[in-house]
C-alpha cells in the first residue's frame, strides 16, 4: 500500500512536470502562479500547509505526511523536493523514508527549513505514553490511542479496583502530584526548544495564545489558530512576508477529528477555563459518523483492559514508576483514592 507521501510525490510530479504542459496545449489558466512549497512532517503538517495556502492562494503548498512508512526512497524523496522554492520540515526519523531521516534530508538539500513540532503539556499533566517494553520503540495503544493517563496506570499498578482508580481524580490528588504548577516549565521547555533549535521566537505568540485559554487538544496536538501563528514565523524565517488575513474565518480544526484529551477541572480553574473528565476518541471519518467519547469511569474500565490484555510487564512509563517506587507517594496516593471515593469525592462522570 501507498503511503501518503509516496502519493504525494506522484501528484507533485504531475502538478510540476505535466501540467503545464498540458495547460500550454488547451490554453487553461494555471491559478498557482506563486511559489512552490513543501511542508513534511507529522500531524501538525497539514495544519501548517493549510495556513501556508491561505496567507498565499496562489501558492503551491504541498503537505508530505511523515507518519506511515514510504516506499519511496530518500533519493526520490530529495529529488521531489527539490523542485519546491520553500520546504518546511519536522524531525523524523529514520525509517519513515527509505534511505535517511530529517537530517539526511537537510543534508542533501541545505534549503529545508527545520520547523518546531508544538508541545505543551501545562493542560493536560497528566496525559502520558506508555513505551512498550517488549520492543525497542513501541508504544501501547488503549481506548485513547497512544494517550494515557499516569493516574489510571498508577492505579493499575498499584492495584486499585476501577471504582478506587476514580478517586484519584480529585484536586487533592491533583495538587499532589504537582499537576497544578506545571506551566512555567511547559513554557520554558516551548521557548527555548523553538529559539535554541530551531531559531524562532514564540514568546509574544505563547502571550497572545494563552489569553485565548485553552490553546491544545492533547500534549501533542495545538488548535489551528496555534499553527498559523507558527506558519507566520516561519515565513519570516525564510524571508516572506506574511499577509494579514483573517485565518479564523477559514480555519479547519484538523487535529480535533483526533483524540482529544480532558482539561481536568482542577487543572481548567488554574487557567480560568471549564474543565471536565469527557475523553474523545478519534474520528477520522466526520462525514460519515459523530463519533463518541467516553467518560471518565467508561475510560478507566477500558484502559485497565487494556493494561490486563497488555500484561503488567510490558507497561513501561518513568513517571508512573516514579511513584510506584517512592514508599510515600504511593502511600498517599492509595490513601487519597480510597478516602477520596468513601467520601463521595470521586467524579461520576
Amino acid at each position: 500500500m501507498l503511503s501518503q507521501i509516496d502519493k504525494q510525490i506522484f501528484r507533485s510530479w504531475r502538478q510540476y512536470a505535466i501540467e503545464p504542459q498540458i495547460a500550454k496545449v488547451t490554453g487553461r489558466t494555471i491559478r498557482t502562479t506563486g511559489p512552490r512549497i513543501a511542508v513534511i512532517g507529522n500531524c501538525q503538517a497539514f495544519g501548517l500547509a493549510y495556513a501556508m495556502k491561505v496567507m498565499n492562494p496562489n501558492a503551491v503548498v504541498d503537505h508530505f505526511s511523515v507518519v506511515a512508512r514510504a516506499r519511496a526512497s530518500m533519493d526520490l524523496f530529495a529529488k521531489t523536493l527539490d523542485t519546491y522554492d520553500y520546504i518546511f520540515s519536522h524531525d523524523f526519523l529514520h525509517g519513515h523514508v527509505r534511505g535517511g531521516d530529517s537530517e539526511e534530508l537537510h543534508r542533501r538539500l541545505p534549503k529545508v527549513t527545520p520547523t518546531p513540532a508544538m508541545t505543551f503539556a501545562a493542560f493536560h499533566p497528566d496525559l502520558i505514553f506508555i513505551h512498550d517494553s517488549s520492543q525497542p520503540s513501541g508504544f501501547i495503544f488503549g481506548p485513547l490511542g497512544p494517550y494515557h493517563s499516569a493516574l489510571a496506570l498508577f492505579a493499575f499498578h498499584a492495584g486499585l479496583s476501577v471504582e478506587e482508580a476514580r478517586g484519584l481524580f480529585n484536586e487533592n490528588v491533583i495538587q499532589a502530584v504537582g499537576y497544578l504548577d506545571v506551566w512555567n516549565e511547559a513554557a520554558r521547555e516551548l521557548l527555548e526548544m523553538s529559539k535554541t533549535r530551531y531559531g524562532v521566537d514564540l514568546s509574544s505568540d505563547l502571550m497572545n495564545w494563552a489569553r485565548r485559554g485553552v490553546f491544545m487538544y492533547s500534549n501533542v496536538h495545538p488548535k489551528s489558530f496555534v499553527l498559523f501563528d507558527l506558519a507566520k514565523r516561519m515565513w519570516e524565517k525564510v524571508g516572506l512576508t506574511p499577509p494579514s488575513a483573517d485565518f479564523g474565518y477559514y480555519e479547519i480544526h484538523d487535529l480535533a477529528r483526533a483524540e482529544i484529551f480532558p482539561v481536568y477541572p482542577a487543572v481548567a480553574r488554574v487557567f480560568g477555563a471549564q474543565g471536565g473528565y469527557l475523553f474523545k476518541l478519534q474520528n477520522h471519518h466526520i462525514s460519515s459518523t459523530v463519533g463518541d467519547f467516553l467518560t471518565l469511569p467508561q475510560y478507566l474500565s477500558a484502559s485497565f483492559k487494556t493494561y490486563e490484555k497488555a500484561g503488567v510487564e510490558r507497561l513501561a512509563n518513568q513517571r508512573v514508576e516514579s511513584w510506584l517506587a517512592d514508599g510515600n507517594t504511593k502511600r498517599l496516593l492509595i490513601g487519597l483514592a480510597r478516602e477520596n471515593l468513601k467520601a463521595g469525592l470521586a467524579p461520576a462522570l
